[in-house]
């Protein structure tokens, strides 16, 4: 039997090449949806998580896994002081969630009264898992995961020095009203090229996108 001719050969090229002109646009499009999608979920669970901590006089977080791509929120009894020195993330940008709180260093075993006070007052809080919304049992408090093309691309909270890249970033929201200031920014690809970030508003708990 004969062989292709050369004719034969250039259309079937030209036909593979504009069946991947149009596949391409059309995959882009799909994850660019998760994309947004993904931030938009985000998005309201911090709306969520701000009129809980509003609501029940206990302050609330939202903890972003960048190790695990995974999230979860968390609340404690009252209030919480922030520490008094912002984190620097180390050379790789990774972060870790409560460090010690300088102000204690040397005080914990103290008998002194006003030691103790300030122990009570700087240590890290007890946090527990809460649900998400709509969702009342305690089984259901484990963490959710991204989608697998979505991933946290750098993290900023106004007690970081720099955007982390790696490790555990909280963003938390006070009962009086008050969030703290971040930027959280996620990508669906590799290079980072395309972003969606989230931005909340510490005086009003706006959270927009």
């Amino acid at each position: 039997p004969r062989g292709f001719t050369l004719l034969e050969v250039g259309i079937a090229v030209g036909l593979a090449g504009l069946l991947l002109a149009v596949a391409i646009p059309s995959m882009n499009a799909v994850t660019a949806a998760e994309l947004k999608e993904t931030t938009g979920m985000l998005q309201g669970l911090m709306r969520d998580t701000y009129a809980r901590a509003a609501l029940s006089g206990n302050a609330h977080r939202v903890v972003l896994d960048m190790e695990q791509q995974a999230y979860w929120v968390e609340a404690t009894e009252g209030g919480v002081v922030m520490p008094r020195t912002r984190i620097e993330p180390d050379r790789q940008g990774v972060v870790i969630l409560d460090p010690r709180d300088e102000r204690i260093e040397g005080l914990e075993d103290s008998t002194d009264d006003e030691d103790r006070a300030k122990v009570e007052l700087y240590r890290n809080p007890t946090w527990q898992p809460v649900p998400f919304p709509g969702k009342d049992r305690l089984d259901e408090v484990k963490p959710a995961k991204l989608p697998s093309d979505v991933r946290f691309h750098q993290i900023w909270a106004d007690h970081l020095r720099e955007p982390a890249r790696g490790g555990q970033v909280a963003v938390h929201f006070f009962p009086g009203g008050y969030t703290q200031e971040a930027f959280i920014t996620l990508t669906d690809d590799e290079e980072g090229e395309r972003t969606l970030s989230l931005v909340t508003q510490p005086l009003t708990g706006e959270i927009w996108s």
